[in-house]
């Protein structure tokens, strides 16, 4: 906290945490001219999740997220700001944080995933979560996933935890975020064979909601990986149940290894 940045020509303050995952840091920070909050995503890949054989690969795709996503302007995608390469800890001023960063848009709420499991909770008796509401956030989804496959771009990582929600405006705000910066070959062997637990460890719950394809052939994916992916969020969505997938996780680990 209170670590003073350069970003975009804009000078920040950090604020403090909003969480940790497999490829990087995310912490809260202040525009220091307009007081607007924002989140800042460092790329700090995890060695205990992410194999050093990747870490170049991911710093590119980390790289390539930030430049293309500030280009992208849309009502239901979160708007990345700012992308610094940070060469030698230039952008901050005490030269101590060293790593490349992305500055953007802090929606303050909560993720679908953490809605879903509150109105899975509930004690109304229903199977379905067919409303008004559910279907506006459906709608939204499919928008921004709509507008980023009119310009050729495949988010690769739509799962509920990246979607976020506020209800401080009227309609509520929803937004797409957090394209995907890793591939599953990008994971150690150990959470391949199953060491790790895929649906809670950090950075590894994706998989319950990527596409075979996606698992097994990265490079070869289109559009309709993203529709596997937003099928399984929206069954989720209208059922209010975190779907549990283990047949098709061990299924997908089994071919990834078959072709390692």
């Amino acid at each position: 906290m209170g670590q003073r940045f350069t970003a975009g020509d804009q000078k920040y303050e950090f604020l403090g945490s909003l969480g940790d995952g497999a490829v990087g840091l995310v912490r809260k920070a202040r525009n220091l001219a307009t007081d607007r909050i924002v989140a800042v995503k460092v790329l700090a890949p995890d060695p205990k999740y992410i194999d050093l054989a990747a870490f170049d690969d991911v710093e590119q795709r980390f790289k390539r997220e930030g430049i293309r996503g500030a280009h992208l302007r849309h009502e239901n995608l979160v708007q990345i700001i700012a992308y610094e390469d940070n060469q030698s800890g230039s952008c901050f001023e005490s030269r101590g944080v060293k790593n490349p960063f992305i500055v953007m848009e802090y929606v303050q709420g909560r993720t679908l995933e953490s809605l879903i499991r509150k109105i899975g909770s509930s004690s109304v008796p229903t199977t379905t979560y067919v409303t008004e509401q559910t279907l506006f956030f459906a709608s939204c989804i499919s928008e921004a996933l709509c507008y980023l496959h009119d310009r050729k771009i495949i988010h690769r990582d739509v799962k509920p935890a990246n979607i976020f929600l506020s209800f401080r405006s009227t309609p509520s705000l929803v937004k797409l975020g957090d394209f995907g910066v890793t591939k599953w070959g990008d994971f150690l062997a150990t959470a391949a064979s199953g060491t790790l637990t895929v649906t809670r460890q950090q950075g590894l719950g994706t998989l319950k909601y990527m596409s075979p394809e996606q698992a097994v052939r990265p490079k070869d994916i289109t559009v309709r990986s993203d529709m596997f992916s937003l099928g399984i969020t929206l069954f989720e969505l209208f059922t209010g149940q975190i779907l549990q997938s283990p047949h098709h996780v061990f299924e997908i680990m089994s071919a990834r290894l078959a072709i390692a």
